[in-house]
């Protein structure tokens, strides 16, 4: 997690740590531990439920943890909810919106529309502005590191074809220089994955979906 991410989370704990002692006091005490139950409960089942296992052997330390964590935090904020409502009334929903519209994964989403999807790879006709020497594939570095894995995965397909199609040796470098860039960030990543897709001998116009997170035995690596 970035610097921003823990910023914003910090901020928005505290909010949610004062709202709950709002609720303590102005809510009988077996109300309010009644709803941080109520809150526990929810927070574990989505948790087992966005994380599915196969049998007793799956629960693994960290689904555990991660299961107490999230419920720890939907009772808290569930609690906040109560005891803010008290003070904001109607204007705790502008709170909430705020909450959401400031949060990295929105951001992170803004960002990534914001920027290209991939850089920009000049057509044949712009081929005389591209330099004679091969650009370096850390020029691509910040571009890249925004893609999510799917995208990451499509521009390495579509890369492929790209260099199919060129006929000029500069756009040729630039385009191996990116498919380097997208190797290195999936190394950087998950290089286990990276390895496996590699030692299972691709086909070139193929891409490492399948394994990404996943062992040579197809079983999903821990996050």
């Amino acid at each position: 997690m970035n610097g921003y991410g823990r910023a914003w989370l910090s901020v928005w704990r505290s909010v949610a740590v004062l709202g709950a002692c709002l609720a303590l006091f102005a809510y009988p005490f077996a109300s309010t531990v009644a709803l941080c139950c109520t809150g526990a409960a929810v927070g574990a089942v989505a948790t087992y439920a966005a994380y599915p296992v196969a049998g007793t052997s799956s629960l693994t330390h960290g689904k555990l943890h991660r299961a107490a964590v999230n419920a720890l935090s939907v009772g808290v904020a569930l609690l906040a909810v109560a005891g803010l409502t008290v003070v904001l009334h109607a204007w705790l929903w502008l709170l909430v919106l705020l909450a959401a519209a400031t949060s990295p994964w929105v951001i992170n989403r803004l960002l990534q529309h914001a920027t290209s999807r991939l850089p920009a790879v000049p057509p044949a006709s712009e081929t005389a502005c591209l330099p004679d020497i091969p650009v370096e594939a850390d020029v691509f570095v910040p571009t890249v590191r925004v893609l999510v894995e799917g995208d990451l995965c499509r521009a390495w397909r579509g890369s492929y074809q790209w260099l199919e199609s060129t006929r000029s040796p500069a756009l040729s470098a630039y385009i191996v220089a990116l498919r380097q860039a997208y190797l290195d960030e999936l190394d950087r990543r998950d290089p286990v994955g990276l390895h496996a897709w590699l030692d299972s001998c691709p086909r070139p116009r193929g891409g490492p979906e399948k394994y990404l997170h996943h062992g040579t035995d197809g079983h999903h690596l821990p996050a």
